[in-house]
């Protein structure tokens, strides 16, 4: 009776992951296809509260590159794909490197370009602002010109959460960029960057170990 009972809900367990799988590849379809007939505004929506298993995917469909092994958490804020004057139109601004992790409610502004590299971890809700642009106002407009400029974070870097990253900036490899920074110059490679605006707090040597400043 016992053996039986495991036979069965061994069975039961294959179907769901077979009903799972069925859902997941109709639920690619049925968005990858109202993208292409309505436009990337389709897909920049659908993200918001997507399901993780298709959302590489998409993006990869939609002009991304995303290396292999890399895994996003849920929901990514896509801002800018197209409305902006800069604009691609579509993904291809962003490119995310392999064994990345892109933690939850992490916002891309794809005004211009956004390159991760390998190994990288983003925490939730970081922002990566490409451009600033005051064109409400002339006064400020001319005062402040529009910026608009990619961003670079090198290989092994930490992003952590709420941190915002400005634009024209570069993170430097194996480094650490604090909960609730800002980052609005160059982040040095093997360090720990922290507070508003960010600075350098500590220096990493190559085996990890910090060395205070």
């Amino acid at each position: 009776m016992g053996s039986e009972e495991s036979n069965q809900t061994q069975l039961m367990q294959r179907i769901k992951r077979f009903l799972n799988r069925l859902l997941t590849f109709a639920e690619f379809w049925i968005v990858y296809s109202l993208g292409k007939v309505f436009g990337i505004s389709i897909i920049v929506r659908y993200l918001k509260n997507p399901n993780p298993q298709i959302t590489v995917k998409l993006l990869r469909k939609f002009g991304a590159t995303i290396g292999e092994k890399t895994t996003i958490k849920r929901s990514l804020l896509i801002d800018n794909a197209y409305e902006d004057k800069n604009s691609a139109g579509d993904f291809s601004y962003l490119y995310i490197g392999e064994n990345c992790y892109i933690g939850d409610s992490v916002y891309f502004d794809l005004a211009n370009k956004i390159i991760l590299d390998n190994n990288v971890v983003i925490s939730g809700q970081v922002s990566f602002i490409t451009h600033a642009d005051c064109n409400r106002s002339n006064f400020l407009a001319q005062k402040f010109p529009r910026k608009c400029q990619s961003i670079f974070v090198n290989n092994g870097a930490w992003i952590c959460f709420k941190a915002t990253i400005l634009s024209g900036v570069k993170v430097g490899k194996n480094s650490v960029v604090a909960a609730n920074a800002l980052v609005r110059e160059n982040v040095n490679s093997f360090t720990v960057y922290a507070g508003l605006p960010a600075k350098n707090i500590k220096n990493l040597d190559n085996s990890g170990k910090t060395m205070d400043l």
